[in-house]
C-alpha cells in the first residue's frame, strides 16, 4: 500500500509542477503582448521570430499561438504520460464515448450558450478582444480556416487542464472531497490563464471552470465540455464581427 501511495504522490507532484511550469512558459511564448491596444495586439515572441512588416501578421500570430498550444498543452502531456507514467493517454479523460445524458445536457445547454454570447459580444471590451484577429472578416474562407485552427487550440486546452491536470491528480477511487479540490485547483489555473482578458471573460472562466471540470469527471470525458467551449467561441466571433460590421462579404 505504501508503494501505491508513494506512486500516487509522485504522479501528482509531476502533474501539478509540470502544469504550473507549462502554463508559465505558455504565457511567455504565446500570451505575452507588446501592445495591448484593441485591434493591434502584438505577440512579443512571434514578432521577435518573424518580424512585423506583413499586414497578415495579425492573422498568423494567432495561428502561431494555436500551434504553440498544441505543442505545450497536447504533445508535452502526451510524452509525459506515455514515456514517464507509462500509461495510455486516453485514461486522462480522452476516450471518445457516447453518453445519452451528457448529449441531452449539451443539446439543451447550447442554445443558452448562443444566447449568452449574443449579449456578451455587444460589450465593447469583448467586441474589441474577439475575434482575436479581425482579419478573419476578410472572407469566409479565411474565417473557416481560422476556426479550423482554433479547434486544435480548444482541444489542446481541454486536454491539458481538464484532462492531464484533472485526471492526472485524481486517485483511483477519489471521493467527492478530492474531486472538489482538484476542480477548484483547475479552476484557479484556468482563471489565472485568462488574466489580461476582459473582466467579464475572467468571471466567465471562474464560473465555467467548475462546470466543465464536473462534466469531465461525471462522464469520464473532456469532449462534452470541449464541444460547448469551442462552439461558444465560434458564436462569439460571429456575433462580434456582426456588431463591428465586419462579417465576411465574400467567400474568397
Amino acid at each position: 500500500m505504501q508503494q501505491t501511495y508513494t506512486s500516487l504522490q509522485k504522479r501528482r507532484n509531476v502533474v501539478l509542477i509540470s502544469s504550473i511550469l507549462i502554463t508559465i512558459l505558455y504565457w511567455i511564448v504565446a500570451l505575452w503582448y507588446r501592445n495591448k491596444t484593441p485591434h493591434s495586439k502584438d505577440l512579443v515572441v512571434f514578432h521577435f521570430l518573424f518580424g512585423s512588416e506583413n499586414k497578415w501578421l495579425d492573422f498568423w500570430q494567432y495561428i502561431y499561438q494555436f500551434a504553440v498550444t498544441v505543442i505545450l498543452f497536447w504533445l508535452v502531456p502526451f510524452v509525459i504520460s506515455k514515456y514517464y507514467f507509462k500509461e495510455n493517454f486516453t485514461t486522462l479523460g480522452l476516450k471518445l464515448s457516447y453518453n445519452k445524458e451528457a448529449f441531452i445536457i449539451c443539446t439543451v445547454a447550447y442554445p443558452l450558450v448562443i444566447a449568452s454570447t449574443y449579449f456578451s459580444s455587444q460589450e465593447p471590451p469583448i467586441a474589441a478582444e474577439y475575434p482575436l484577429s479581425k482579419l478573419i472578416g476578410t472572407s469566409w474562407f479565411v474565417f473557416v480556416s481560422y476556426q479550423s485552427a482554433y479547434l486544435f487550440y480548444f482541444v489542446a486546452y481541454e486536454i491539458f487542464y481538464r484532462g492531464y491536470l484533472q485526471f492526472g491528480l485524481k486517485s483511483e477511487n477519489g471521493g467527492a472531497k478530492e474531486l472538489l479540490v482538484i476542480i477548484l485547483l483547475q479552476t484557479a489555473l484556468t482563471t489565472l490563464f485568462h488574466i489580461g482578458k476582459p473582466s467579464s471573460e475572467i468571471l466567465a472562466a471562474a464560473a465555467f471552470g467548475p462546470v466543465f471540470g464536473l462534466v469531465a469527471f461525471r462522464y469520464n470525458s473532456i469532449w462534452y465540455g470541449m464541444a460547448i467551449h469551442f462552439l461558444m467561441n465560434i458564436a462569439l466571433d460571429l456575433f462580434s464581427l456582426h456588431w463591428l460590421n465586419l462579417l465576411p462579404q465574400k467567400f474568397f
